[in-house]
């Protein structure tokens, strides 16, 4: 009897014992998972059959079938380990080159715009326009409108601006802007070769007669045209310049001279678009009587200088009192002075020219340049080494005035 209880117990110690191990094991597992990996521990009664003891079934417990234990470890998805990444090494970006800025070009400086200069009109209609210069004689200036009123003619009157001072010249013209519709234009103040006058002088005979006949027509007239002292002076940049400064179209020059024809010519030349050239001398008094009347007859129309050229008539507002301006600035265009040039330039060129002794004159410098001009240019670049053209192109001119 008391084998059978030391037997009992000692194989109940021995089952302890294991169960001690297992736990002990479990125990360390739990430990060894940081102590945050949970251990699942599993019994399982399906396990290899173990000998029941005949003594421990009469002592009323039930021996179960005990299988190795099955460990689960689950991990816990918040304490997953850290994982640091070493940076890993890239070829740096190649930089894109800075683009070089793109120079704005240069703009070309814009030519100096001259204003038309008038000749004639190209058309086909049987029209012409017949101009009185000067306006010195009164009496005979009455008997040249009298007799374009009397055939239905209108004229464009191109008066001197100190005649209009004379007495008797404001009201004659006065009834020719206002109530005829001729059309009144500038020939200077005081019949001057402007070309050869300074800047401001210049400027001011052109200002001048604008301003005087203002004061004969009781109204601010905006004029259209100038025209020179014989014509000359029509490339002279200077004076362009004032005139579109003033608001003016153009340049008035003729296509016939009637002052330098016999009659039988002035009949001849008789065409559409012709401008016509008179002045209030006897002589041409005389030619207008007999010519206004017969270009009518020959189924002319004589217009003024505006309706020829299809312009509109000159405008008149109320009578300012207004001050001279002051000529604008404006870049020279280089113009090569040659033949046939009545310019304040060439006039320049004559007094360095005759100072250097390369030309010799009679009397002032005249700014026409004529055959004594030319070849004292081609002297002149001839000794320094200048293309020989006898025309004083920019650096001819430049090299001249500076010696």
């Amino acid at each position: 009897m008391d084998r059978r209880r030391n037997v009992r117990r000692r194989r109940a110690r021995k089952r302890r014992g294991a169960l001690g191990r297992v736990l002990a094991v479990v125990a360390v597992l739990a430990f060894c998972g940081a102590a945050s990996v949970p251990v699942l521990l599993t019994l399982s009664r399906q396990a290899a059959p173990v000998e029941a003891d005949p003594g421990i079934a009469q002592a009323g417990f039930e021996l179960a079938n005990v299988a190795a234990p099955e460990i689960t470890l689950v991990p816990d998805p918040t304490l997953a380990p850290t994982i640091t990444l070493a940076p890993v090494a890239t070829e740096a970006p190649t930089p894109e080159p800075t683009p070089e800025p793109t120079a704005e070009p240069t703009p070309e400086p814009t030519p100096f715009a001259y204003l038309p200069v008038v000749y004639k009109a190209e058309i086909e209609a049987k029209r012409i326009a017949v101009t009185v210069d000067d306006c010195y004689q009164l009496e005979n200036l009455r008997t040249i409108v009298d007799t374009a009123e009397a055939s239905g003619a209108k004229l464009t009157l191109f008066p001197v601006g100190e005649n209009l001072e004379r007495p008797g010249t404001a009201e004659l013209i006065r009834r020719c802007a206002l109530e005829l519709g001729y059309e009144i234009e500038n020939h200077t103040y005081s019949h001057a070769r402007i070309f050869r006058l300074p800047e401001e002088e210049m400027a001011a005979e052109i200002w001048k007669q604008k301003d005087a006949l203002n004061r004969a027509l009781g109204v601010d007239y905006g004029q259209h045209f100038l025209r020179l002292m014989g014509g000359d002076g029509e490339t002279d940049q200077r004076t362009h310049n004032y005139l579109k400064q003033l608001g003016y179209l153009g340049i008035a020059k003729w296509s016939v001279s009637g002052s330098d024809s016999d009659m039988k010519h002035i009949q001849a030349s008789l065409a559409p678009g012709q401008v016509y050239l008179f002045h209030t001398t006897d002589a041409d008094t005389a030619k207008l009587e007999e010519f206004i009347p017969w270009a009518v007859e020959q189924g002319y129309q004589l217009v003024t200088l505006n309706a020829l050229l299809g312009l509109p008539e000159n405008e008149t507002a109320l009578l300012t009192q207004q001050g001279m301006p002051a000529p604008a600035a404006y870049s020279s265009d280089g113009h090569t002075e040659k033949l046939g040039d009545y310019t304040w330039a060439t006039l320049q060129l004559q007094e360095a020219l005759r100072r250097q002794g390369y030309l010799k004159m009679d009397g002032p410098s005249t700014g026409y340049y004529g055959e004594k001009t030319a070849r004292a240019v081609s002297d002149f670049q001839a000794a320094n080494g200048l293309t020989v053209s006898g025309e004083a192109d920019g650096e001819t001119q430049k090299r001249i005035l500076e010696g």
